[in-house]
């Protein structure tokens, strides 16, 4: 009896144990699962505040790149460590160490501080390449187009950024990636990332690698990228709006306007403009961008003058050109491969003294209309001192004319450039030099000039008096930009006076009736279908734009005529007006279209 006892009690202690043992089980299992939805819901926010983080930042590119900044398409750099803690915390960095990693600029940005479920702050990484560096090589610029792409490696991604909630402080341990870190959180000073970020994502300094994971490794960084993809369309609806405000007044400036008198000479003409060739397409990393005799459609002409424009024939020695006194003897030489120097002797007309004398050089020039150009006539000189002295040269004002050719005279090809330029050397008399005295004239290849808009230094404006247009040369959007030009506004229609009519200007399938002489095609971020870089211009432009004829069209969703093109179709090309006249019926300007007159090349004396 008494054992059956025992075996009761034994019993009843087994099923309270079970019964105990299924209440831990239950109670565990609970806690369990409380915390795995308490993780999701801070997935969950995270997310929302990263997502946030990201849109802004998107915004806050474009509205700049849209505006004055001088590198459109930039991302802010990270907090400035100095401003954790104070007043100023959440502003972004002026300049930045590429790759850079620190906490996300929401001041910057116009929003209110964003922070994890955890309430830590986010953190932000910016691409090289896509903030503004403090290294001096290169210098505080940017190389951003539609071709960018981040040179961040996030998970087998490129990314232009990171955005990060870095989630509770931890005890990181050592492991593959990952270096042993007890995290901790001042409250003062700048803070070191290996205090909220962990693993690759914690290297200090840090390098461009990143993890959105690390599988057996203390980690609760969530990372959010921040695609190329994401932040291009945005950049180029916004350089679109700035190319058709800054750049096409920029090239409208570059037309070569002829005398209607003599219509080689350049002059402030109500002419129609002569414009440059066009560049035949190419790959457009490894193009010369130098324009092609018959070509009217292709890359920009964006050749250095440096780089193409030459003499035709070493330069005629100076000669006395009004017939009062005389050149008694001269020496001409090269200074330099591009500066031609007549120095020697002139004597006084001797039947009046009073008479001036005047010298002249003639030089003509190459490949002129094969790229923007302009004049420089600071590279001119005429300088004169009595014979004998050892003083300073007196400088005499110079006069200038420019004649583009149109291939009749033998030596002179169709589009070079004939330059002629004159002083008229001081009175001997006048001066108290006897009856003889010395002069001096050159010419340097270089008064064939870049026009304005090839400049990348900052601050450079285009047109005298524009805005600032470097940000276009320095990202290179010439490499995403394809030139159209109507045939009759080239040096092909020398030695006559040009400009398209209705049977042969560009067409543009709007509503509006115009005569386009010029226009840019932007050509978008690669789609699918495209390769780059290529050859092919369908791997840039869509459909009709592809096709080198003369008609272009807007996507048919921005256009009032119906095309072939399917509406769904993808597309991102942005047309550019550069210069235009209104066709009959008369149609009033669109608000695409830029009125501003186009600044003269020379005027002549």
């Amino acid at each position: 009896m008494r054992g059956s006892r025992r075996a009761q009690r034994g019993v009843a202690l087994l099923g309270l144990l079970a019964v105990a043992v299924m209440v831990f089980a239950y109670v565990l299992t609970s806690r369990l699962n409380a915390a795995s939805q308490f993780v999701g819901i801070d997935r969950d926010d995270n997310a929302k505040a990263l997502a946030q983080a990201k849109r802004a930042l998107i915004g806050w590119m474009a509205l700049n790149a849209a505006g004055t900044d001088a590198n459109p398409g930039r991302l802010p750099c990270p907090e400035a460590p100095g401003d954790y803690g104070t007043v100023n915390e959440g502003r972004a960095a002026g300049n930045c160490t590429l790759p850079a990693v620190g906490r996300f600029p929401w001041r910057t940005l116009g929003l209110e501080k964003l922070a994890d479920a955890d309430g830590e702050p986010l953190w932000f990484v910016v691409s090289p390449g896509w903030a503004l560096s403090n290294s001096t090589s290169p210098p505080l610029q940017t190389l951003i187009n539609s071709d960018s792409q981040g040179q961040l490696s996030f998970e087998g991604t490129t990314p232009v950024a990171l955005i990060v909630a870095p989630g509770p402080a931890l005890v990181a341990q050592a492991g593959t990636g990952c270096t042993a870190w007890t995290q901790s959180r001042p409250v003062a000073g700048p803070p070191d990332l290996r205090n909220y970020l962990e693993c690759e994502n914690a290297t200090s300094p840090a390098d461009a690698t990143f993890v959105a994971s690390r599988a057996g490794q203390t980690f609760n960084d969530q990372v959010l990228p921040v695609m190329a993809a994401d932040v291009i369309p945005a950049l180029e609806a916004a350089i679109a709006d700035r190319a058709q405000r800054e750049v096409a007044p920029a090239l409208k400036s570059a037309a070569y306007v002829l005398d209607s008198s003599n219509p080689r000479r350049w002059v402030a003409s109500s002419n129609p403009p002569i414009y440059p060739y066009a560049t035949p397409f190419s790959d457009p990393t490894t193009s010369n961008y130098l324009g092609a005799l018959g070509t009217y459609q292709g890359l920009l002409p964006f050749n250095p003058a440096q780089s193409s424009v030459a003499y035709q024939a070493t330069p005629a020695d100076a000669v006395e050109t009004l017939g009062f006194g005389y050149i008694m003897f001269q020496t001409c030489s090269w200074e330099t491969a591009d500066a031609r120097l007549c120095e020697g002797r002139y004597h006084e007309y001797d039947t009046d003294p009073t008479q001036p004398i005047r010298i002249q050089m003639i030089a003509t020039f190459t490949n002129v209309a094969m790229g923007l150009r302009v004049l420089d006539t600071s590279q001119l000189l005429v300088e004169a001192r009595d014979d004998g002295s050892t003083g300073p040269w007196t400088p005499v004002a110079t006069s200038y004319r420019a004649e583009m050719n149109d291939g009749s005279t033998a030596g002179k090809p169709r589009g070079s450039v004939t330059f002629r330029f004159w002083g008229t050397l001081p009175n001997i008399d006048v001066m108290g030099w006897d009856t003889q005295a010395n002069f001096r004239i050159r010419i340097n290849r270089a008064v064939i000039a870049d026009h304005c808009l090839l400049s990348i230094s900052t601050g450079t404006a285009c047109p005298s008096g524009g805005p600032d247009t470097s940000w276009f040369a320095r990202n290179q959007w010439q490499r995403n930009s394809y030139y159209a030009v109507a045939q009759n506004n080239t040096a092909a229609v020398l030695p006559s006076v040009g400009g398209c009519d209705s049977t042969n200007c560009l067409r543009l399938n709007d509503s509006g009736n115009r005569n386009i002489y010029l226009l840019l095609t932007l050509a978008g971020r690669r789609l699918d279908t495209q390769t780059r870089p290529s050859a092919s211009l369908a791997d840039y432009l869509e459909f009709q734009n592809a096709d080198a004829g003369t008609l272009y069209e807007q996507h048919p969703m921005r256009s009032s005529k119906i095309t072939n093109v399917p509406l769904n179709a993808p597309w991102n090309d942005r047309l550019i007006l550069v210069d235009w006249v209104a066709s009959n019926p008369p149609v009033a300007p669109g608000p695409q279209v830029v009125t501003l007159a186009p600044v003269r090349l020379t005027q002549l004396p």
